[in-house]
């Protein structure tokens, strides 16, 4: 019905060719900065969210992550700490860098009031890590901890209307886990030391000292690592190595005991305790729910980068944030894929792909994986799948073979002729071709980084530990040029095949001389900063562009085709051949292929 309707607007025409089976997560907004984020909030209200970079702080709307407010700085800050009042209205800064408290009002945009910083809290060895409001919001109070000695904590206080320190007290028993609250005129936190924790009350001015409220027991094992308390349902979330776990503190119980598999990170709950989630680098944002039994697994979040995610108060929203990009995630969206997805491999890597000069087929691989598709271009099914019996570095395809280089050789195999056969298989025995290259193996746990020239005559290695390029006759596999270099990954051949480029903290490359003989070149660095022949990899020929929130433009500049969020990878990860995009982020189950019309 839509296409009958819009067919003849909707030009050029864009196919998919092929795609990641769930490609549409539940991310309802991603935002592109500037720089890099540090850190996120919540306010109370869950209704916006404050991004902290070096130098501002923005104020986005949580539900469409438009930039509502921009607070500047006057120094650069590596660490901070922000905390809303309990109206949301107002937001203040607590930085190790700078010995001051600024609070701005959220309606204004103007700051409220600046107080100067406790010497104790702005020396360099320790920093805040929470903080709570008193009811009016006058006062905050704030807890700091040491940067060496993570078990020196303690609590200070600051009023401010008058921009005033009042009280500085250094905790003797146990350390304060986060988080501090307030509970009536009075702020309470929670210290833990072998075996149980114990619950603490000071009134937020000095007329009150402090006093012990209650004990509670918990696991003994729970060691100096990330703790996060839920003073609502008396609930302690802790990490053990790769285990997370739930302790209720009432009941003597774990609620929860989950192994990641990798290191975890940014534990939260909601604020009535009937959520709860953590991050795992390179496994994505596990989200629990509450039942009578305990905390069940809800959904798992896939996204595409190593992020640390923050559960609203509510509990409707995660935010993660990565590097110079914040997403928005709903949890109470269905809430789980159909079991027939394939799943990602347990480790990410990153993909390695390669067209074929005639545009009719796309090898594809993992890095260090030992399994190559190529995929027919046409009807996007594969023509061959090849279990290559060696851990790919790079690859290569023409219209009837695909070529794969491995530690210290270059294998070849004939693909399929006629008709494409549905899942056609082939193994090392069914190779055509080896060529042993003559360099040098990699060191234990390490492999090169390779790429092949357009018209299949030469092959160039990075040698990123010895610091150099190598450049190698594919028909022989014969060493016929080097340079070295700083440190360099990732090399490519530029589309014309007269340099070789490569990355490393920036841009850099190499032209190809090639001398009197068709075997004989040499390596000569290109000016810096200079455009490659032929563009990057990930500029497109035809004049097409991919803007930060997700559209594909044309040469006359109109709107071609709207990525998903997830499909929204940084230029690095895109390669344009002819009028074909690949985006092959590590974070992606598969690279995703997308062909745009004339």
């Amino acid at each position: 019905m839509v296409r009958k309707l819009y067919k003849s607007h909707a030009h050029p025409l864009v196919r998919i060719v092929t795609r990641s089976p769930i490609s549409w997560e539940p991310t309802i907004a991603t935002m592109k900065h500037s720089g890099k984020v540090l850190t996120v909030t919540w306010p109370p209200c869950s209704r916006f969210i404050a991004v902290g970079f070096f130098t501002r702080i923005e104020i986005l709307d949580a539900v469409t992550l438009e930039r509502l407010h921009t607070f500047t700085h006057p120094m650069i800050e590596k660490s901070r700490r922000f905390s809303f009042s309990p109206d949301s209205r107002s937001l203040t800064q607590f930085s190790r860098d700078n010995p001051r408290l600024t609070t701005w009002d959220l309606q204004t945009g103007g700051r409220i009031s600046v107080t100067p910083s406790t010497p104790i809290a702005y020396s360099a060895q320790y920093q805040y890590f929470s903080s709570t409001y008193s009811t009016d919001g006058k006062i905050v109070a704030a807890a700091y901890r040491g940067l060496v000695n993570r078990a020196v904590t303690g609590i200070s206080t600051y009023n401010l209307i008058s921009g005033t320190h009042i009280y500085s007290h250094r905790v003797s028993e146990g350390r304060i886990i986060a988080q501090i609250w307030t509970c009536g005129t009075f702020l309470r936190f929670a210290t833990v030391k072998s075996g149980s924790i114990t619950i603490w009350e000071v009134g937020f001015t000095s007329e009150h000292t402090l006093a012990e409220i209650e004990t509670l027991s918990v696991p003994g094992e729970i060691g100096p690592g990330e703790c996060l308390f839920l003073p609502t349902r008396s609930r302690l979330a802790f990490i053990i190595g790769e285990a997370v776990l739930v302790w209720d503190a009432r009941d003597s119980e774990f609620l929860l005991g989950f192994m990641g598999g990798d290191r975890p990170t940014g534990l939260s709950f909601s604020l009535d305790g009937g959520l709860f989630s953590c991050g795992t680098i390179g496994q994505g944002i596990h989200l629990w729910r509450e039942t009578p039994t305990g905390y069940v697994l809800h959904r798992k979040l896939i996204f595409k980068a190593d992020t640390t995610p923050l559960l609203s108060p509510d509990g409707e929203s995660i935010i993660t944030s990565s590097n110079s990009d914040t997403q928005l995630w709903r949890t109470t969206d269905p809430i789980s894929p159909p079991s027939s997805v394939p799943t990602q491999p347990d480790r990410k890597t990153d993909f390695v792909l390669a067209f074929s000069p005639d545009k009719s087929s796309i090898a594809i691989g993992r890095y260090r994986d030992n399994i190559v598709t190529v995929l027919d271009l046409k009807s996007g099914d594969p023509r061959l799948i090849v279990d290559t019996d060696m851990k790919i570095c790079s690859l290569g395809v023409t219209a009837n073979t695909v070529i794969v280089v491995g530690d210290r050789k270059v294998v070849t195999w004939d693909l399929p002729a006629g008709d494409c056969v549905l899942d056609a298989r082939a193994n090392i025995h069914d190779s055509v071709r080896t060529v042993v290259v003559n360099h040098p193996p990699p060191p234990l746990g390490w492999l090169h980084s390779a790429s092949i020239s357009p018209d299949f005559n030469h092959l160039v290695i990075s040698r990123g530990v010895d610091k150099g390029l190598d450049v190698y006759d594919m028909s022989t596999g014969k060493h016929v040029a080097g340079i070295a270099t700083d440190f360099v990954s990732k090399p490519w051949f530029t589309r014309d095949g007269r340099e070789v480029r490569y990355s490393g903290m920036f841009y850099h490359g190499e032209k190809i001389i090639r001398g009197g003989g068709s075997d004989v070149i040499r390596l000569e660095p290109v000016r810096y900063g200079s455009v490659p022949s032929g563009g990057h990899l990930w500029e497109s020929p035809h004049g097409h562009d991919v803007t930060d929130d997700g559209w594909i433009f044309d040469s006359r500049k109109k709107r071609v085709m709207w990525l998903p969020h997830r499909w929204r990878v940084p230029k690095e990860y895109r390669v344009w051949d002819g009028r074909f995009l690949a985006l092959f982020d590590r974070g992606l189950p598969e690279p995703v292929v997308i062909e745009l019309g004339e």
